[in-house]
């Protein structure tokens, strides 16, 4: 899977959902979905972020679903 495809997956997922994938820091929407060696990682790629939190997931559902589950 490429960058972009990686990017559309995540997108997709995220419309499926009933509430936007936002930030938990800083509310930018929408984060950056990647796969990175091997891994898909979700992260706040805001440059007004002071966290920029990440999450990594074996496929880019389980990145957006640990995404999901972070409390602020």
């Amino acid at each position: 899977m490429n960058m972009l495809q990686v990017i559309v997956a995540g997108a997709a997922e995220n419309a499926r959902r009933e509430q936007p994938a936002l930030c938990p820091f800083c509310g930018s929407d929408p984060p950056l979905a990647a796969q990175i060696a091997g891994k898909f990682i979700v992260g706040c790629e805001s440059d007004d972020c002071a966290a920029n939190p990440q999450v990594s997931g074996s496929t880019v559902s389980a990145a957006w679903e640990r995404w999901n589950a972070r409390a602020p």
